[in-house]
């Protein structure tokens, strides 16, 4: 009976490790996407290329995938600066879809 009262024990030990890994994870999570402003970024990464109204080498036309596929691994131009790839400076997914709807945004 001893044994199983500590198998039972343990199992509660580690189900509530668990879910408070889970928890903090998600608040880490949640915490990122709260923590990332895509108008400074973008004034502090994006707007000496781009200008202060994304209106210069953006085409808001353009399909997001391949928007966000030059913000994260960067794109040969024709003519020179090139786009930089920024998925190594902290920009994932979710972030250079916020940068996008931001330069939209600057554009209407």
């Amino acid at each position: 009976m001893r044994i199983i009262v500590r198998t039972w024990e343990t199992g509660i030990a580690v189900l509530i490790g668990l879910s408070l890994s889970s928890a903090l994870l998600s608040a880490q999570s949640r915490s990122e996407k709260q923590s990332f402003d895509s108008a400074d970024y973008y004034k502090s990464n994006c707007a000496e290329c781009h200008g202060k109204a994304a209106e210069k080498r953006f085409e808001p036309a353009l399909p997001e995938p391949q928007m966000v596929d030059a913000i994260l691994n960067g794109e040969q131009l024709e003519t020179p600066p090139e786009m930089p790839a920024f998925a190594d400076k902290g920009i994932n997914e979710e972030r250079a879809k916020a940068l996008i709807a931001f330069m939209k945004s600057l554009r209407e």
